[in-house]
């Protein structure tokens, strides 16, 4: 099993939660990170103990004083017939966000689903956060196959209070590294707009398929709900019609055009 243990700028430490008190640091960092403010939201240190003594993975990003600034939550699952490393959750607290703690925490899983013989991490994410988008797909090349609706049903955390918690399902194949996916071009897209509103449209059977989101989904909640539910609805449609006709989401293109969407291809079947 290589070290999973790794010294950040700071003295902060990543590494396997251990101790009743790392257990409980992480639960406040789950508190901070999601905007938690009922115990009932956050994981409990007991089953955070068992996942972790039994083929899951507990990860902390520790500062000297014990205090998480970012943790991970893992545990044994499937996907597709394969045993995998299904990654509940990872988050940064705030302040904290731009210094590549989730990136280190990835690639200690993978690190960790390598040693274990396992092929595939999995984890669950809002399609329309582009950011979480290009680092999963651009970044990291996982790819998505699968859209679930409501997936947790009703919250009342800080980032999905009030909003439908539709989720895509990544899938990171922890032995092959990321290649870049081709520019979608002119590829058709799956999106038409109006007056800034959606619509999903059926486009023609190509190789390449264009999925455009909003940049900033966040701010578009708040400047104008209807118009961002109107996107969860149209991309909720338009990416479970590509994935039932044998489509993948292999990419995510953010650049200054201003192009904000996932490249989508024919799957490519063993």
């Amino acid at each position: 099993m290589p070290s999973l243990r790794r010294v950040l700028e700071g003295g902060v430490v990543l590494r396997r939660a251990e101790t009743p008190a790392d257990y409980r640091a992480c639960q406040d960092a789950q508190r901070k990170a999601w905007g938690i403010s009922e115990d009932g939201y956050v994981i409990p240190a007991a089953t955070m103990v068992g996942a972790n003594l039994h083929g899951g993975l507990v990860l902390g990003a520790f500062e000297p004083d014990g205090a998480a600034v970012a943790m991970s939550f893992g545990f044994l699952g499937r996907v597709e017939g394969r045993t995998c490393l299904y990654s509940q959750l990872t988050g940064v607290v705030p302040g904290r966000q731009s210094l590549g703690l989730g990136r280190e925490m990835k690639l200690l899983q993978r690190d960790f689903a390598r040693a274990e013989g396992l092929e595939t991490i999995a984890w669950a994410f809002d399609p329309l956060q582009s950011g979480n988008a290009r680092f999963n797909l651009a970044k990291l090349g996982a790819r998505v196959r699968r859209y679930v609706d409501d997936m947790y049903g009703p919250r009342t955390d800080a980032l999905n209070a009030g909003v439908p918690t539709d989720r895509v399902i990544a899938e990171w194949d922890v032995a092959v590294e990321p290649e870049p996916v081709a520019d979608p071009g002119d590829a058709p897209s799956l999106i038409a707009t109006r007056d800034g509103l959606p619509t999903a449209v059926a486009a023609p059977a190509t190789d390449r398929l264009w999925l455009p989101i909003p940049r900033d989904v966040a701010a578009l909640r708040k400047s104008r709900p209807e118009a961002a539910e109107a996107w969860r609805k149209a991309v909720r449609q338009a990416m479970a019609s590509a994935f039932a006709a044998g489509y993948e989401a292999a990419g995510f293109l953010r650049d200054a055009d201003p192009r904000c969407g996932y490249i989508l291809r024919r799957r490519i079947t063993d």
